[in-house]
C-alpha cells in the first residue's frame, strides 16, 4: 500500500468509524481496530464492535493498493498528533503501516485484514429517504430520555421509530420521563416499526453530510442500514416489544400552568447549581398566579426564584428531577411552555404552548 491524502479528511474519516471500535470496552484486539483499505482510487475505513459497523470512504491518491487492521485509538491520536498537509502512508509489509509528513515518521503494527469481520448484508423490509436536518430535529428532541445501557431492559437503550406511511414518530424513555415527538412527513417510504440503538443514532448524527442532504434507512429484519454520501452504518436492531407508553401519557388534566421558557430554564439552571448535591431535586409551588422554585441541599445550602405564570386550576406544591426538566424544554421552540398537572404523586406534562406541536415529554414526580 503507498497513498497520499489531506491529513484532515482522514483523520475525521478515521475517528467516525473509530466510533464502532471503542465504543463497547471490549477486551478482543479486532474489536478495538478499524479496517485500513486502498484500492481504485479510494481509502475504505471501517469500525466494528461486534453490533454495529461504520464505514467511511474517501478519495485518495493511491500508488498501490493494500490493507491492514490497525489500532484504532493509536491511529487516530497519530494522526491527531500531525501537523497539517499531505499525508504519505505506505505498508512496507504485510503487518504495519508508515506514516509520514513533513519531518514527522510514524510506524504502526497492525493485523491482518482476513480476521476482521465483513460487514453483514441487510434485508430489505422497509426503506426511508429523508433530510439529514429532519433526522436530526425528530431524534434530538427525544434522545435525552433514552435509558442507560446498565438499564435492565436493553430496548429502552435506543429510540423507536414507527412511520406508517404518513407520520413519523419517535419515542424514548427510562422510564422516569417519556419523550415523544410525531410529525407529517407523507411519501417518505413503507410503513416500519423498529427500535434503533442510541448508540447508531448518535454515529447517523455525526455523518458528512449537509442539513439538506438525504439519508436512505434500510430496515431488515434484525438490522438496519444508512447510507450518505460516503457513509454507511450497519447496525443491529434492539429486540423486545417496546413499552405500551400510550398508557404513560395523561389523558386529561387538572392543573395546567402557562411558563415563559426562556425564564423557566434560567430559573432550573440556577436550581440546579445547589440540585446538584440533592439528586437534582427541585420544588415547583404554585400560587395565585405565581411559581416558587426552591431546591435545598443538606450541609451546602439553599434557593428560590419566583416567576409569573397563568394559573390554571387550584394551587399546587410538586417535586421534580430539575435536570429532567430542563432537557424537556430543550426540543421547545414556542416562548411558552404549557406544564399540565394533576397531583404532585402523578406524572406530569411538558409541551409547547402551540396546539398540535407534535412534541411532549412525561415526566414523574419525585417525592416532597
Amino acid at each position: 500500500m503507498t497513498l497520499d491524502c489531506p491529513r484532515r479528511e482522514l483523520l475525521d474519516a478515521v475517528q467516525l468509524a473509530g466510533v464502532a471500535a471503542s465504543g463497547r470496552g471490549s477486551t478482543l484486539p479486532i474489536f478495538q481496530s478499524i479496517l485500513f483499505e486502498a484500492q481504485e482510487g479510494r481509502i475504505r475505513i471501517v469500525g466494528c464492535d461486534g453490533e454495529m459497523w461504520v464505514e467511511r470512504q474517501m478519495p485518495a491518491q493511491i500508488a498501490q493498493d493494500g490493507s491492514l487492521a490497525v489500532h484504532a485509538k493509536l491511529f487516530n491520536e497519530i494522526l491527531g498528533s500531525l501537523p497539517e498537509g499531505e499525508v504519505h502512508i505506505e505498508q512496507p509489509n504485510g503487518t504495519s503501516l508508515r506514516l509520514s509528513l513533513q519531518a514527522s515518521e510514524y510506524r504502526v503494527v497492525g493485523m491482518t485484514p482476513e480476521d476482521f469481520p465483513e460487514i453483514p448484508s441487510v434485508s430489505v423490509n422497509a426503506k426511508l429517504r429523508m433530510k439529514a436536518s429532519d433526522f436530526v430535529k425528530m431524534v434530538e428532541s427525544v434522545d435525552f430520555a433514552v435509558a442507560r445501557e446498565s438499564h435492565g431492559r436493553a430496548y429502552l437503550t435506543g429510540v423507536l421509530f414507527k412511520y406508517d406511511g404518513e407520520r413519523l414518530q419517535v419515542v424514548a424513555t427510562d422510564t422516569h420521563r417519556l419523550a415523544v415527538r410525531s410529525e407529517p412527513f407523507p411519501g417518505l417510504g413503507q410503513p416500519i416499526q423498529a427500535i434503533v440503538p442510541e448508540r447508531a443514532i448518535s454515529v447517523i448524527r455525526r455523518l458528512p453530510i449537509a442539513p439538506d442532504g438525504e439519508l436512505e434507512l434500510t430496515f431488515g429484519d434484525n438490522r438496519m442500514m444508512v447510507e450518505a454520501d460516503g457513509a454507511r452504518i450497519v447496525t443491529q436492531l434492539l429486540g423486545g416489544d417496546y413499552v405500551p407508553y400510550d398508557r404513560v401519557i395523561p389523558t386529561s388534566h387538572t392543573r395546567s400552568w402557562l411558563i415563559d421558557k426562556d425564564t423557566f430554564a434560567a430559573c432550573l439552571r440556577r436550581a440546579g447549581v445547589l440540585a446538584k448535591e440533592s439528586a437534582m431535586r427541585v420544588v415547583l409551588s404554585a400560587k395565585g398566579g405565581v411559581v416558587t422554585i426552591s431546591t435545598r441541599s443538606e450541609g451546602v445550602g439553599e434557593g428560590k426564584d419566583e416567576m409569573d405564570i397563568v394559573q390554571e386550576g387550584d394551587d399546587l406544591e410538586v417535586a421534580f428531577n430539575g435536570g429532567f426538566l430542563l432537557q424537556a424544554l430543550s426540543p421547545i421552540e414556542t416562548d411558552g411552555v404549557l406544564l399540565q398537572l394533576t397531583e404532585n404523586d402523578r406524572p406530569a406534562v411538558i409541551r409547547p404552548s402551540e396546539p398540535n406541536s407534535g412534541y411532549l415529554c412525561v415526566v414523574m414526580p419525585m417525592a416532597l
